[in-house]
Order: structure tokens, then C-alpha cells, then sequence
């Protein structure tokens, strides 16, 4: 699982299977509808940020794993946010009704999030920046070809956190391709370096976290590792909130 401030819990698809009419919707009403997944986080983070402080010792931020629970409020903030903007802009008694609808949704979700507890690690990895790639060469024939990479920092204890974009790079003949990580973040160990010629089959090519600074040399076929890259840390524990009262 993604930690809560690596970025938006949900991607545009994530919303579309919601309401499908969504893009139809953004695009009539000239709504970026990626620009309201960055808002729709940042009005959880400031109201998740207030929870947390109710907990005793108030954990930080950082520490927050992004569960189901989370990232449905995250969605259904975000949905609101476009029928919102939808409704101010068009005036249409549809939008309307789907604005209020989903600020309803939120609601619900916030409460079931409260309800659940909210996941926390100890020492949180997050999201690694995109690899720096580059060639060198080497002795003995290298065919070379277009490969990508990903890198993703892992703590004392093991845990990944989410990889990194993918980055790319043609590689010439009897050249190999160099990956590096960058600017590693506190605790980090070490890192993993994942590579593929395709995106979706990028598979684990070291056997222990490199350390921080060093840079790897991919020789393909060197690595039989099916491993693909996780989606980040699972919560150490769940930490329980206090139930919030509405007034009215």
C-alpha cells in the first residue's frame, strides 16, 4: 500500500468506474480533473491531520498507509469536488443533485474510515523519485535495445516502499544500462532496482538492497527473478480513532 503522501490515493480511471459520465461531465464544464485529485487530498490530509491529533501519541502524517477505506473518502471528496464545480458552472439541476450526493458519500466514507482505525507504519518509505539511467560501456558483445526502470526505497526493517515512476533508455551495442537512486529519504537502507523491456514486466534484478549512492549495472539476463514491484508498505498496526459527533 501506497503511504498517504506519495500522492492522490486514486488515479482518473479509479473515478471513472464510479461515474462513468464523469469525463463528459469535466470536459462540458472545462473541469481538470486531475487538478481536483491533488485538491481532494489535500482536504483529507487537512481533516485526516486533525483526527490525528486526537490520538495519543498523535502519529504523523507520514506515517498514514493508505487503506480501502482511505482512499474511497479521497474518491468520493474528488467526485464531489468536479459535480461541484459542474454545478456552479452549468447551473443543471443534475449536477446538482450529483454534487450533493456525493458530498453525502463522503461523509459516509469518512465515517466508515473513522469506524476502521487508520493504518500506520513506524518507519515509513516513501514513493522513490524516477531513477537516473544512463549507459557505460562494456566488454563483450552487448545487443542493446530500448529498456525501463523503476527504483524503490527499503528500510532497516525490510519494508519497500513504493516504487518509482518508470524511466527509460536506449541503450547503444555493447553499452549497459546504469540505474541509481535519488535523494534517498531518512531510514532508507538501501534500494531495489526493477527492469524490463516492457512496462508491465519490470522484475527485480538485485538480491539485497543496494546501498544509497551506488549505481547498478543491468546485464540482462542476469536476474531470473519474477518479482515485480509491490504497491508500497502494509500498516505495522491500525491505529483506532474516536468517533467524531455531528451537531445539528
Amino acid at each position: 500500500m501506497a503511504l498517504f503522501t506519495d500522492g492522490p490515493a486514486c488515479t482518473i480511471n479509479d473515478l471513472l468506474d464510479e461515474d462513468s459520465g464523469l469525463l463528459n461531465t469535466a470536459q462540458s464544464a472545462g473541469i481538470n480533473v486531475t487538478a481536483k485529485l491533488w485538491l481532494a487530498m489535500k482536504q483529507v490530509q487537512s481533516e485526516l491531520e486533525t483526527l490525528l491529533l486526537r490520538v495519543a501519541p498523535p502519529p504523523g502524517i507520514r506515517q498514514v498507509v493508505v487503506t480501502a477505506d482511505l482512499a474511497r473518502w479521497e474518491k468520493m471528496q474528488a467526485l464531489a469536488m468536479v459535480y461541484r464545480d459542474a454545478s456552479f458552472t452549468q447551473l443543471v439541476d443534475r449536477y446538482k443533485d450529483k454534487w450533493e450526493m456525493f458530498v453525502k458519500l463522503t461523509q459516509v466514507a469518512r465515517e466508515q474510515f473513522i469506524a476502521n482505525g487508520v493504518g500506520l507504519v513506524m518507519d515509513p518509505m516513501p514513493k522513490a523519485g524516477l531513477p537516473i539511467l544512463g549507459t557505460e560501456s562494456v566488454s563483450g558483445h552487448q545487443s542493446g535495445g530500448t529498456f525501463y526502470a523503476c527504483v524503490a526505497w527499503v528500510n532497516a526493517a525490510g519494508q519497500e516502499g513504493s516504487a518509482s515512476d518508470a524511466g527509460s533508455i536506449a541503450v547503444p551495442a555493447d553499452n549497459a544500462m546504469t540505474v541509481a537512486a535519488n535523494r534517498p529519504p531518512a531510514g532508507a537502507v538501501g534500494f531495489n532496482v526493477y527492469v524490463g523491456t516492457v512496462l508491465a514486466m519490470m522484475t527485480l534484478q538485485n538480491d539485497a538492497a543496494l546501498p544509497a549512492g551506488s549505481t547498478f549495472v543491468y546485464v540482462p539476463g542476469a536476474s531470473s527473478s519474477s518479482e515485480t514491484a509491490g504497491t508500497g508498505q502494509q500498516p505495522d498496526f491500525v491505529k483506532p480513532l474516536p468517533a467524531t459527533i455531528m451537531r445539528g
